[in-house]
């Protein structure tokens, strides 16, 4: 492997690999390499280039484990997929947001939307999305005193992230707008369709259009294909 990585016994059931320098589509790889190693489909928390394993016993396997990641190699035609999230931008932070960063709320959505994501891990909460990197004139840091009930399908910002939550939940985040859909499913395998290292882009809806796509109720393959998009 041509990443340094270190491994730690995080207890008998768990460990996490941290890798310097991989990218999100390489940790996602990585992943699925473990997956075969273990020879089951064993937990896997990918976040911020590291890898938290949980499995049964896994600790006894260090050794293994490091053996079989210094001679993995990962493939170089690795494809991202592409999707494009309706936003409505009516987040209940946008207009105090806009003006501790100097912008108008029209300046702010504009920026946003204009880049293209990606990916970075999962955490916080089961589906929660940190997508990254924001422009640098987005980022700011989390509140100092977190909001006590941010609703599901919020889209937020702090530091250098972009998130998004699957349910309600306090969360210090400042919340810029709504997911016209849920991409957070536990009742399917898997939860989330939408994966590690691929990529994203917001798009800006009206309260009219995401009225209506919110009346869609499109889940599984249909949301699939409404989110896809070409390069």
């Amino acid at each position: 492997m041509k990443h340094k990585f270190t491994i730690y016994a995080m207890g008998q059931d768990s460990l996490t690999v941290e890798l310097d320098g991989i990218k999100p589509i390489e940790l996602k790889c990585i992943a699925s390499h473990l997956k075969h190693f273990f020879d089951t489909d064993i937990d896997v928390l990918a976040l911020n280039q590291s890898l938290t394993l949980f499995e049964k016993n896994c600790a006894t396997r260090l050794d293994e484990l490091h053996s079989f990641l210094a001679t993995l190699e990962i493939e170089e035609a690795l494809t991202p997929k592409r999707w494009e999230l309706p936003v409505h931008y009516n987040g209940h932070d946008l207009e105090a947001l806009a003006e501790k960063l100097k912008k108008t709320p029209e300046d702010l959505i504009e920026l946003h939307q204009s880049h293209t994501y990606t990916i970075e891990g999962f955490g916080f909460l089961p589906g929660f999305f940190y997508i990254g990197s924001l422009p640098k004139a987005l980022q700011i840091p989390r509140k100092s005193t977190p909001t006590l009930r941010v609703p599901k399908r919020s889209v937020a910002i702090a530091g250098t992230q972009t998130g998004i939550y699957p349910i309600e939940s306090s969360g210090g985040w400042y919340v810029l707008g709504e997911l016209a859909f849920d991409l957070f499913d536990p009742d399917v395998q898997p939860p989330v369709f939408v994966d590690v290292g691929d990529e994203v882009r917001f798009k800006a809806i009206s309260s009219d259009k995401f009225e209506l796509l919110r009346g869609q109720h499109l889940k599984g393959a249909q949301l699939q294909e409404r989110l896809l998009c070409s390069k």
